[in-house]
């Protein structure tokens, strides 16, 4: 009798036939499991992390300084005057801040911020700014409110309003370099959100006006005098403006979230850098970019799923033959849930060790990846592996996760595992607790890049504050995303777009920091692949973690020029180390020779090695 007429003897054999799938399953199974053999001897960070109470920053840091510099006279104390000095540190111009009317009048170039009126300066110090400008000097002023100093200015009468959301700048020779369309027209609020404008000066019946809101009231005026004086007046408060944009606080007010050109805030940058070297004939203004480049480049990458671990070597591999180091950003994913299983594992981890041998910088990007972060509570610095075990059960439930915890225990196992310091961080999502600042300092961080440019306004790196607020900075550098990989089209249908917006960048020494989830080896390999060598002749690249050491060292550097016994010298005073650091001299000076300096193609100069200490450098036309 055939066998398929034996129904025991087929059950039988259909039985054992699962049994040994089944079998094979499980050996397949035990063998490809997530193992996590590195992690078990891990305990901590045993230290707990303490995050101070906001103070207020104190202004008299930038009190010193000689009269080449730009002064800025601080008629209110409790402003948004962090705003200007971070913004004018990202720029590169030197400045001081007094309240002492007769201490600014001694420089050539004085900003009067936040306001100028008879009730925030008295008569004298009215009538000194009035002979500062009659005897050929500079005055540049923001909210000119009163005082009798219209006629100085150029206008009649001030207006205020809340009605406007954005200025355009007049065609004239000094804005020369206005170029670009989002250049000439940039924005102080987001237009379909009235409540997100902030308050304004126009200026009436204005002589000579060189930029207007956009109802075609006068937003920026100046006037001049037969001794060659000028004075200035903007209508609206630019501290408060550069920090509520440094603080993420201006309601969306952008035209572009990523992947495009956003400069409001660098305008106003770029046109007090251009007012300083105009009318200050010992203007000496620093580089923003290593090595004498045009373009600082750093090419990122989010790692948060499983996937994309198998796929960092490929991507290691293309960075290596292009010489360029890049940062990983990874989340140290050591449990299963919702989102992924855990691929922070033993299985995984040897790509990690292969990034490090490579060259590239290993950085924090949380460990759970949660949606939620910027609502997290913060926690109370003791958060530690093994203990620390947050879950994402669903977008929008994470339970378990604190804004601390994330911080401390990534960034324990990232060192712990790869023997190398951990300073860099981006939060999933881009999701940015009010704290996040004086968190990522209280956790061992230095470098953010946890917001696109867009979404800032700005191109620049700068300073962070205290809970995104205004009165309190602390040791974090913020370093804005221009390019991600998210929005449509892909990447490498986009190529001729990202360079041209690297090009404008270019122009003023902005940053260019790259964000892709190496999650295939498709479009965003062909993407680099096309990206990289195009930038190559005007960019330096380096890690979050070189550009943001160099970016931090370059923000204690204090430069002067003085004249003194028919002598002019350059005064450069840095408080650590720091490598190929570019100045911008005088107009028509430059070092005597056998000097440390390097000139450039395009006239500026290149320190290759600046110490600690005070250096200066005699000049001469």
């Amino acid at each position: 009798m055939p066998f398929v007429n034996k129904p025991a003897i087929l059950a039988r054999a259909i039985a054992i036939i699962v049994l040994v799938s089944l079998l094979i399953v499980a050996v397949t199974a035990f063998i490809e499991r997530n193992t996590f053999d590195r992690l078990d001897d891990l305990n901590g960070p045993t230290e707990v992390s303490h995050i101070s109470d906001q103070g207020r920053s104190d202004w008299n840091r930038f009190a010193s300084g000689e009269p080449s510099r730009l002064a800025i006279l601080l008629t209110d104390k409790d402003s948004a005057w962090l705003g200007l000095s971070h913004g004018l540190k990202s720029i590169g111009v030197p400045f001081t801040i007094t309240d002492d009317v007769a201490e600014a009048t001694r420089h050539n170039v004085v900003l009067v911020y936040p306001l100028l009126s008879g009730r925030t300066l008295d008569d004298a110090g009215r009538t000194a700014l009035r002979r500062h400008v009659e005897a050929g000097r500079t005055l540049i002023a923001t909210q000119v409110l009163g005082g009798g100093l219209h006629d100085l200015f150029g206008f009649e009468s001030t207006l205020e309003s809340r009605a406007h959301h954005s200025i355009t700048f007049e065609q004239a020779p000094a804005l020369g370099w206005i170029s670009d369309p989002h250049e000439k027209t940039v924005l102080l609020g987001q237009p379909d959100l009235p409540t997100s404008w902030i308050g304004t000066q126009t200026y009436v019946n204005a002589q000579q006006v060189l930029a207007r809101f956009e109802d075609g009231s006068a937003a920026l005026v100046r006037g001049d005098n037969k001794a060659g004086g000028s004075a200035y007046a903007l209508g609206f408060d630019l501290g408060f403006f550069i920090m509520r944009a440094h603080n993420d606080r201006n309601d969306q007010g952008y035209r572009a979230y990523a992947n495009g050109y956003e400069p409001s805030v660098d305008v106003w940058l770029r046109w007090l850098r251009a007012v300083y070297r105009q009318h200050e004939p010992l203007a000496v203004t620093i580089g923003s970019v290593p090595q004498g480049q045009r373009l600082a480049a750093v090419v990122t990458f989010d790692v948060d799923y499983v996937k994309s671990m198998g796929n960092l070597l490929a991507y290691r591999d293309l960075l290596v033959r292009e010489g360029i180091p890049a940062t990983f950003f990874l989340q140290t994913k050591y449990y299963r849930d919702f989102q992924d299983e855990g691929f922070f594992n033993d299985r995984t981890l040897a790509a990690m060790d292969a990034l490090v041998a490579a060259g590239m910088e290993i950085a924090s990007h949380s460990v759970s990846h949660s949606d939620m972060y910027a609502s997290l509570p913060l926690g109370d610095g003791s958060e530690q592996y093994p203990t620390y075990q947050p879950r994402v059960k669903a977008l929008g439930d994470t339970q378990g996760a604190t804004v601390m915890g994330e911080l401390r225990v990534s960034r324990f196992l990232l060192e712990q595992l790869t023997g190398r310091s951990v300073v860099s961080f981006r939060p999933g999502y881009l999701a940015t607790p009010p704290r996040l600042p004086e968190a990522l300092a209280a956790s061992g961080y230095r470098f953010s890049s946890s917001a696109t440019a867009g979404n800032l306004t700005t191109h620049l790196p700068f300073r962070t504050n205290t809970q995104r607020m205004y009165s309190d900075e602390t040791t974090v550098f913020e370093f804005p995303i221009a390019i991600e990989d998210e929005i449509p089209p892909i990447m490498d249908q986009r190529v001729e777009e990202a360079v041209e917006l690297a090009e404008k960048l270019a122009r003023y020494g902005a940053s260019y920091v790259m964000l892709l989830h190496p999650n295939e080896v498709d479009h965003k390999y062909r993407f680099l692949e096309q990206i990289l060598p195009r930038l190559k002749p005007f960019a330096w690249f380096g890690t979050m973690s070189q550009y943001g050491s160099w970016w931090a060292a370059r923000d204690k550097v204090e430069v002067d020029v003085l004249a003194q016994r028919g002598q002019i010298v350059l005064n450069v005073q840095a408080q650590e180390p720091i490598k190929d650091l570019v100045f911008e001299l005088p107009t028509g000076l430059r070092p005597v020779s056998g000097s440390a300096m390097q000139k450039l193609s395009d006239g500026r100069w290149l320190f290759r090695d600046i110490p600690a200490g005070t250096i200066m450098i005699d000049l001469h036309h």
